[in-house]
């Protein structure tokens, strides 16, 4: 009898030690996780499986359906990159925007529902946590109140989904769950869960983020780097000739504007260092890109956080790779 992994969905095999599904011969008839899954789980360990999700294939079977989508982003990284999926989704879609322990309390729900509202169209808007389990109650009640049998859960990877299904399942008293990890492509097949007898979630592989910084650096490099807890924003002033170069994996150059202002929402741990530009020669040069600055707009580093830009201007940044870069309006 074919067997599946709990925990990413793939197919137990035992056959191929390191590729997805496999799991010691010795253990298999009593094996609920793949080997990968299990020291996950158990040890904290992060390995990438290389196998492209077919995000149009998804896509067109959900939408073949007729369920609706729950349709998963980060707010650290809600962008362009996700809108595009969404406007390719034909049926009825719940954006949820998860990680929201990790932007200050002092930012409003409201605010950023209305934020989301504006730029999507969306109404069914929820933040959440899927660590804390903020507001993910008010989502279940949405759900039954719209009387929702069956739903699908879409996002890029890393935007919390698994973590968000392991909480709904904890809400309705459902111990253990579906793998979580900081790397892409955990979950690697359809997964069905049955929540009480009224809901199945079916969890869907993460479609790939391209942006993400975790395809430019080691993943356990990658890991230090993610904000894990409330970001306390970090507010610099940059002068002419002067960069600021941060944890040796960031360097913004300002070379032509007066003044520049900028709020950091990263990681709390990440340090800052300010020193002129012609020390340069010091430091390890990344990948080199020159950046227009607009007023009130967000700099989003893919898989790191956004920076919140406050005045217009000119920088030369230098990170791991350029394609981690885009923009959006503030958020906060």
């Amino acid at each position: 009898m074919t067997r599946k992994c709990t925990g990413c969905g793939s197919i137990l095999q035992t056959t191929e030690k390191g590729m997805e599904g496999y799991v010691n011969e010795k253990v298999y008839n009593e094996a609920k996780y793949c080997e990968r899954c299990f020291k996950v789980i158990h040890y904290g360990e992060a390995s990438i499986i290389d196998k492209e999700v077919d995000k149009d294939a998804i896509i067109k079977k959900v939408n073949r359906t007729h369920h609706p989508v729950i349709y998963i982003a980060s707010l650290l990284t809600f962008n362009s990159k996700c809108l595009d999926v969404i406007k390719n989704i034909k049926t009825k879609v719940y954006l949820v925007l998860t990680k929201r322990d990790l932007l200050p309390k002092s930012v409003k729900d409201k605010k950023i529902i209305d934020y989301a509202k504006n730029i999507t169209g969306i109404n069914d808007i929820f933040v959440v946590s899927g660590k804390s389990g903020k507001n993910v109650d008010k989502l279940i009640k949405t759900l039954t109140k719209d009387e929702v049998k069956k739903a699908y859960f879409l996002g890029l990877s890393n935007s919390g989904k698994s973590t968000l299904i392991n909480r709904i399942l904890l809400e309705f008293g459902i111990k253990g769950g579906i793998t979580t990890s900081v790397v892409p492509n955990t979950t690697t097949e359809l997964i069905n869960i049955n929540v009480g007898s009224d809901l199945t979630l079916i969890d869907t592989p993460g479609l790939m983020n391209s942006s993400s910084i975790v395809n430019y650096i080691d993943v356990n490099i990658y890991k230090k780097y993610i904000p894990k807890k409330e970001i306390k924003p970090k507010i610099y002033n940059l002068k002419k000739g002067f960069m600021l170069i941060i944890d040796d994996i960031i360097r913004i150059e300002n070379n032509n504007s007066e003044m520049l202002h900028f709020v950091f929402y990263l990681n709390n741990d990440l340090k800052y260092k300010k020193l002129r530009v012609e020390r340069s020669e010091e430091l390890k040069i990344l990948n080199k890109v020159n950046l227009t600055l607009e007023k009130d707009k967000d700099i989003i580093l893919s898989g790191l956080g956004f920076i919140k830009v406050l005045s217009d201007g000119e920088i030369t940044m230098y990170l791991p790779s350029e394609k981690i870069i885009s923009k959006r309006d503030k958020l906060i």
